[in-house]
């Protein structure tokens, strides 16, 4: 009993280690924002537009915004510090950018997120942060954005290549 309950108690301990993101080293940093230099200026320019926050995932899929080449949103997190956003992805493995405020934590169900965290050189007046998405699929996505309750946000998309 005491084995197995040591064995339960270091899964749980490591599976908390894994969902922990991993931030980017300074040579991460500088090589994806010489390498993805387009896409990175890109994103500090998306005109950003109010959006109607989403309590929760149900609701999302009432506001679901389609996803070609750049979405940009400001938005106010809930009571419990979440907004939700339904994205339409029309392509099969579209490859992202998502810039959020450095406090936010965000997750998307059925994509790979590939770099969390990686600070935009181009724009540092904006405090954004990089992360690169991959969706495997066309289809709605709910992104869910975490932070303090009733906290402004800001949160845009652009595609990783063109």
């Amino acid at each position: 009993m005491k084995k197995t309950l040591s064995v339960l108690l270091s899964l749980i301990a490591s599976s908390s280690a894994i969902a922990t993101p991993q931030r980017p080293s300074e040579a991460e940093i500088q090589g994806r924002n010489t390498y993805f230099i387009t896409p990175y200026k890109a994103i500090c320019n998306i005109d950003l537009q109010y959006q109607e926050t989403a309590n929760t995932a149900e609701e999302a899929i009432q506001l679901e915004q389609i996803f070609e080449t750049s979405l940009g949103y400001a938005l106010t997190l809930n009571a419990k510090g979440q907004a939700y956003v339904q994205l339409a992805i029309k392509e099969w493995n579209e490859k992202m950018v998502f810039a959020t405020d450095p406090n936010i934590t965000f997750t998307i169900r059925d994509a790979d997120i590939k770099g969390q965290y990686i600070t935009n050189n181009y724009c540092l007046e904006k405090n954004l942060v990089l992360h690169h998405v991959n969706t495997h699929e066309w289809g709605s996505y709910i992104v869910k954005l975490q932070g303090k309750p009733h906290q402004a946000i800001t949160f845009r998309i652009v595609k990783e290549q063109e």
